[in-house]
């Protein structure tokens, strides 16, 4: 409806869970349900005990009788952090795939006050010109491994403000849409690891992980 989340839940209802997967995984449920339309915001999270990662996924259900609002602008991830005083942000990442001998190239930025930089693959193919793994060191030996899950039509974005904030965003592009009576979506994956050290150590501990 055109209302940010930031001022819509605080009103929803909320009920968290939490339940044991196994002696390495958490999983903790957060459920937000909107008592005037029904619509309810489900976030699926996982934490990892033998590793520095956390996972989740948000859902929307129309549990009402009616069409939902508007439902646009689903960021699954938004979160901003501060760099510290040694340097700039830096951010690696890589190529998609082009079909030419430097697919997934890898590549480094540096973010300046108020550099943007947005990943978006054409036409809904996942891979294409981009590559969804990004590993931002917010300064020389801390940082985060961010990942979007790339079923789909994914997007990031890192917007850095003239001072020492950066702004991260991520989900699926282009959604604007309502929810018919028991319809539900959900988002992409999202997956942060943090890291301290060194940023090549950092994605061997994130191959470990994935393995």
């Amino acid at each position: 409806g055109d209302k940010s989340s930031a001022d819509l839940l605080p009103a929803w209802k909320l009920e968290r869970g939490s339940r044991t997967l196994d002696e390495a995984r958490t999983e903790r449920t957060s459920v937000w349900t909107d008592p005037q339309t029904g619509l309810q915001v489900r976030c699926v999270a996982v934490e990892y005990a033998d590793f520095p990662t956390v996972e989740w996924t948000l859902h929307f259900k129309n549990t009402g009788t009616t069409d939902t609002p508007i439902l646009s602008d689903i960021l699954a991830l938004d979160t901003r952090t501060e760099e510290s005083s040694k340097g700039d942000f830096v951010l690696h990442h890589h190529k998609g795939t082009f079909v030419r001998a430097d697919d997934f190239e890898p590549l480094t930025t540096t973010l300046k006050p108020n550099d943007k930089l947005r990943f978006a693959p054409p036409a809904g193919r996942p891979l294409g010109h981009v590559f969804p793994y990004f590993n931002l060191e917010q300064q020389a030996d801390e940082g985060v491994i961010v990942v979007v899950g790339w079923p789909g039509q994914w997007f990031a974005e890192f917007t850095r403000d003239k001072g020492k904030s950066l702004h991260v965003t991520a989900g699926q592009e282009k959604v604007r849409l309502r929810l018919k009576p028991g319809e539900e979506i959900r988002t992409p994956l999202m997956v942060l690891q943090f890291w301290r050290g060194d940023w090549i150590r950092a994605q061997n501990v994130w191959r470990c992980w994935m393995v």
